[in-house]
């Protein structure tokens, strides 16, 4: 028979094994919504109600929501989406909270998704909308607000679910001065983003297969189009590494793997110069930790 004052020692470690089973169970019922994010209620405006509960997807499980363009999101660093549908009567709206790493990250998804701007005056934040859909940003979170049936009476709603989430949301503002990394002449307005992988780039140009300018899902590329003589816009992307050796073998890779299609005109230890198949020009160029491109060039460049 054991003695009791033995049994004592045991007995502390089970309590403070299910002290510690408590914790993680707390913990693990609060992985729901980040601690950020608080979802309108029914009370958001009179006669809407809350539609089922909410769902999450985190980081890969947002392939099981988005049928393509997930890489996209998660190029840019997507942490979690949080969806939820409201209706009233046979009235239904959805809710999509994307939350991101970073304001930047946010930033760079918005203007991906939001094309030409059509700002509504109502919406508290910089957004894109029509009658069919919100698209909004704020902080680290782009929101998407869905009319499915493209009723002009669902507007009012819309509006007041946008001001209801987005009052919850802290105020982060994306740093802009990634923007200054381009020329300010003759840039097209509206037409800046942001890139941080080949995802990203391939709207835009194909440089060559795989992560090419070595963003990495890491480091953020500005890119905006110009305005040409010739009337036709050229694309310029500028990119600033961790160190100018990273840049260096970034350039080095970029010249050594160039897409089949782009032949090579002039090239130096810092430059080259490029035509493409359509007989536009390019340029690639590193500074220290900089590399700058211009692309659909209709004149040769200098090196």
């Amino acid at each position: 028979m054991k003695n009791p004052v033995d049994a004592r020692p045991n007995a502390l470690a089970r309590r403070r094994r299910l002290a510690l089973a408590a914790v993680l169970i707390a913990a693990l019922s609060r992985r729901g919504l980040p601690s950020d994010l608080v979802l309108p209620g029914e009370g958001f405006l009179a006669g809407w109600k809350v539609a089922g509960t909410p769902r999450i997807f985190r980081k890969a499980e947002l392939f099981n929501h988005i049928d393509g363009g997930a890489e996209l999101f998660l190029e840019f660093g997507f942490e979690r989406l949080t969806t939820q549908r409201y209706v009233q009567g046979t009235s239904e709206l959805a809710l999509e909270a994307y939350e991101m790493a970073s304001p930047e990250s946010a930033l760079g998804i918005y203007l991906m998704k939001c094309g030409p701007e059509t700002p509504l005056p109502g919406i508290p934040a910089r957004n894109s909308s029509e009658t069919a859909q919100f698209l909004i940003l704020k902080g680290r979170y782009f929101v998407q607000i869905d009319n499915q049936a493209g009723d002009p009476k669902l507007v009012p709603a819309m509006t007041a679910l946008a001001a209801a989430l987005l009052g919850k949301i802290p105020a982060q503002a994306a740093d802009m001065r990634l923007f200054d990394l381009l020329p300010k002449e003759a840039r097209l307005a509206g037409s800046e983003r942001l890139l941080r992988g080949p995802f990203g780039l391939q709207p835009y140009y194909t440089f060559g297969e795989g992560d090419i300018l070595g963003l990495g899902g890491k480091t953020f590329a500005a890119l905006a189009n110009y305005g040409e003589p010739q009337g036709q816009a050229s694309t310029r992307i500028a990119i600033v590494y961790a160190s100018a050796a990273e840049a260096a073998a970034v350039f080095r890779g970029l010249k050594a793997n160039l897409d089949p299609y782009l032949k090579i005109l002039d090239a130096g230890a810092t430059g080259f110069t490029f035509i493409d198949f359509r007989e536009r020009y390019g340029r690639a160029r590193v500074t220290g930790a900089r590399l700058d491109l211009a692309v659909n060039l209709p004149v040769r460049p200098a090196l």
